[in-house]
């Protein structure tokens, strides 16, 4: 799939005794325009957009002289009615990296144009971002070619057409799967994540393991455990709600260090966990109500370019139900998938679905602080998803297999978790109660077991094949879970009301 973003001029920096101005240079094609004073906390805003560039040019991997050289990828803004949203996926596409920024935290000149662009921005640029000052008025604007700026100096790459990769498409079309999923939510006090990462940055691991593991007590705060050193870090204040002591292993600790920074400025911090070796992610928040979002992949070689991810959330929605559901996320911006299942009239299931095709042809981007979907429009032009996305051999070979498939064991689990709730009054605690549907099967010779959500999305699976023993469910479910899946489907498609028996199996 060949695609570019066009610029008519440079982004730039103006810098002067008593005014600044970034000028983010957009694409332009797309019809986008912002022009704001922001009114305070212009240190923290410059603190969010350097974490932003950090995570630009942030890589890895090594390369040999062919294949290095080849990413510019430059971040997407979004201007919403209540917030911008400036995000950027490293150069290995193993982490994400998202700026959001109040409307509030702007005084706005002009009109407002609503809208996504691909902007320009440079390492020149994001130096030059040293100059934001408190003392001066700084302004960020992001419009169409022909406005005026002043550079004083600062010069810059300015390359009209920048052709962009194919695996940058599927690396934003893929993260939405994997942000959608069904997690764990930690609250966490910023100064803990500082202390692991200055741990991690003076300590070096000569051993394996080198993960990172949370530990999740009932009746007990999360800690954090420090691989290969069994460093215990407390995390005070970090209420899971869990009723069973889980462990859960994540890797991506020297990425972690690109939240240094921010740390001591911070005066909140989330930690969202998916699960072990799956993508998990850390939300800063910084004085101004802004936050800085970063999501990384399970390891740094598997980044979210592969199509694995997409395998855990289905997205085979009827069309009429994706027409429909795209026209009222255009009109709403912002919505959760219940809202939208009852507004189009349709289950959950179906609804989430819709959810993730829309991710997938890049219409939408999945909120994992709010847990709802929001309109961002990826490219000015439709996305070809046979060309992005060809037919994944897991997903051809499980249907293969789906003949082959014997069920032995089909029910539904109630999960109980107890949740703090702020209100006038103070916390309040909440039991919720979540409804999965448990399936065990022998699939050519191989005996699985997968749990899905009410959403009908893959949060755990188990198979004694080679390929899961490898990876487990970090590239995706294999092609006997796959088949497992396609079963589960079928059976719940069959049963009337969706309860089943008496004895909770369908």
């Amino acid at each position: 799939m060949i695609t570019s973003f066009s610029y008519a001029i440079p982004s730039a920096f103006d810098s002067a005794r008593d005014r600044a101005s970034l000028s983010l240079a957009p694409d332009a094609r797309r019809p986008l325009r912002f022009v704001g004073r922001v009114t305070n906390h212009v240190l923290q805003v410059r603190f969010a957009l350097q974490a932003l560039g950090r995570v630009i040019w942030n890589d890895d991997t090594w390369h040999d002289d062919v294949t290095f050289g080849w990413r510019t990828l430059d971040p997407v803004v979004t201007v919403h009615p209540d917030r911008l949203m400036l995000e950027a996926f490293s150069q290995d596409l193993s982490t994400w990296g998202c700026v959001l920024l109040p409307r509030e935290r702007f005084e706005t000149e002009g009109e407002v144009v609503c809208g996504t662009t691909n902007v320009d921005f440079t390492a020149w640029l994001a130096a030059a971002l040293d100059e934001m000052r408190s003392s001066r008025q700084t302004w960020l604007r992001v419009e169409p070619g022909g406005v005026e700026v002043r550079t004083d100096g600062y010069g810059g790459r300015h390359e009209p057409k920048v052709d962009v990769p194919d695996p940058w498409l599927r690396a934003y079309l893929s993260l939405q799967a994997a942000m959608a999923m069904p997690g764990t939510r930690l609250e966490v006090r910023p100064v803990d994540l500082l202390h692991a990462v200055r741990y991690l940055s003076v300590t070096k691991a000569r051993v394996s393991p080198r993960g990172l593991r949370f530990e999740l007590r009932p009746d007990e705060d999360a800690a954090l455990i420090l691989e290969p050193w069994e460093h215990e870090i407390a995390l005070k204040g970090a209420w899971h709600g869990g009723t069973e002591a889980r462990t859960v292993r994540v890797w991506g600790r020297r990425r972690l260090r690109l939240l240094e920074p921010l740390l001591p400025h911070a005066t909140a911090a989330r930690v969202y966990l998916k699960g072990r070796a799956l993508p998990w992610a850390v939300a800063v928040d910084l004085p101004g109500g802004i936050t800085f979002l970063l999501v990384l992949s399970g390891f740094t070689a598997r980044a979210f370019a592969g199509s694995g991810y997409r395998l855990l959330a289905p997205d085979d929605a009827p069309e009429d139900v994706v027409r429909r559901a795209h026209a009222l996320l255009r009109e709403r911006v912002a919505i959760g998938t219940p809202a939208l299942a009852e507004a189009l009239g349709v289950d959950l299931p179906t609804a989430a679905r819709a959810t993730a095709r829309l991710c997938r042809r890049g219409l939408g981007i999945w909120d994992l602080e709010r847990r709802e979907l929001r309109h961002r429009e990826l490219l000015a032009d439709p996305v070809d998803e046979e060309a992005l996305f060809p037919p994944d051999e897991r997903e051809l070979e499980g249907r293969r297999l789906l003949p082959a498939v014997r069920l032995t064991s089909s029910g539904f689990r109630e999960t109980r978790k107890l949740r703090r709730l702020k209100t006038p009054d103070g916390p309040i605690e909440r039991e919720l109660v979540f409804r999965d549907l448990v399936v065990g099967a022998e699939v050519d010779g191989q005996t699985t077991e997968i749990v899905l959500s009410d959403e009908d999305r893959l949060i755990f699976g188990r198979c004694t094949c080679t390929f899961f023993a490898e990876h487990l469910l970090n590239q995706g479910p294999c092609a006997h879970l796959v088949a497992t899946r396609l079963a589960a489907d079928a059976l719940r498609a069959r049963s009337s009301d969706g309860e089943g028996s008496g004895d909770g199996t369908l």
